[in-house]
């Protein structure tokens, strides 16, 4: 997006975008949570890119949320706490808040207890796998220098990557977990593509001896440009279905 439109916009534009809104799109969600709303970039775009009349909550610490139109109601609340939702959601959209949260798993099961039986995940965080990231972390034996200027404008407490937030979606009861590629400014150089060698022929050598298509669908997507090069992750999953005698589908 040009840079005049960005500002024209009011809030920061990202390359997740998009990715977003065409999960929601093709999962048909007409009742999205956007926990936190943040800068209320969803509530402004939804409507207009998915095409249908969608209804979004926003909810979040008071101190993140910005005047943004296009949602129905706006909730102050802590995310660390449960989720005060009236009924369930076809989808919750969470941006930029896994890594920064105090107990991310936490965060994981109100999101997940906020959706329907059947109901979408969208997770986006910033990739600590990036072949870049791993590279400067490997040079300084920490992900960041805790007591950095940059470290407390981020705030990211638990840096993840693709096999991380796997790992915590499916310890909290959720499938489907698929990634997402971001059209991203740029292309991966020679030096990156060198540097992601070593982990991306391990991930072919666990996709060959991989026993069963859940293992396989992780293997294949551990090793991807998406996981291994892209800045920003995109990761949805799903609450499972419940069976007619009211069970979860496993």
């Amino acid at each position: 997006m040009h840079p005049a439109a960005r500002h024209a916009l009011g809030y920061p534009y990202f390359p997740y975008y998009p990715v977003v809104l065409e999960i929601l799109r093709s999962r048909l969600a007409d009742n999205v949570l956007d926990a936190p709303c943040g800068p209320g970039w969803l509530g402004d775009m939804a409507r207009r890119a998915i095409g249908r009349e969608v209804q979004v909550d926003g909810i979040g610490p008071a101190a993140l949320m910005a005047p943004a139109s296009g949602y129905r109601r706006l909730t102050a609340h802590d995310l660390e706490a449960p989720l005060p939702v009236a009924a369930p959601y076809d989808a919750v959209v969470c941006s930029e808040a896994l890594h920064r949260a105090p107990s991310p798993g936490s965060l994981v099961r109100g999101l997940h207890d906020a959706l329907r039986p059947g109901g979408t995940l969208v997770l986006t965080a910033p990739n600590a796998g990036h072949v870049r990231t791993r590279l400067r972390t490997l040079a300084r034996g920490v992900h960041a220098d805790p007591w950095s200027g940059a470290a407390h404008a981020e705030g990211a407490l638990f840096p993840l990557g693709f096999a991380q937030v796997h790992q915590l979606l499916a310890h909290h009861g959720l499938r489907d977990i698929t990634l997402h590629a971001v059209a991203e400014p740029g292309r991966p150089g020679a030096l990156d593509r060198l540097l992601a060698w070593p982990a991306r022929r391990y991930c072919q050598a666990r996709l060959a001896q991989a026993q069963d298509e859940d293992r396989r669908h992780f293997w294949r997507q551990a090793g991807s440009d998406a996981a291994v090069f892209g800045r920003w992750l995109v990761v949805s999953a799903r609450r499972p279905p419940r069976c007619a005698n009211g069970a979860t589908v496993p």
